[in-house]
């Protein structure tokens, strides 16, 4: 049998108690990221008259819905 004192044993108890709370933290927030820039991926803003739309198509010069001018894809940010 293994002797340990209480103190030890709260101790390593909520250690491994705050641990997995850690990690599931980190793993929400990369599964929040990832949602985040996958969306901003589809945000275009028009570089004539301003308007932020929303393109899913794979164009590679999408159209602006206001205005007609073709926009460039920039790569998403990086967070």
């Amino acid at each position: 049998m293994i002797r340990i004192e209480l103190t030890w044993l709260v101790f390593v108890c909520l250690l491994v108690f705050l641990s997995g709370i850690f990690i599931v933290w980190i793993g929400y927030e990369v599964a929040r990221r990832r949602a985040a820039s996958r969306s901003l991926a589809k945000r275009l803003r028009c570089r004539v008259c301003s308007m932020e739309f929303s393109d899913a198509s794979q164009v590679v010069l999408p159209a602006c819905p206001r205005c007609g001018s073709l926009n460039e894809r920039r790569k998403p940010p990086f967070f």
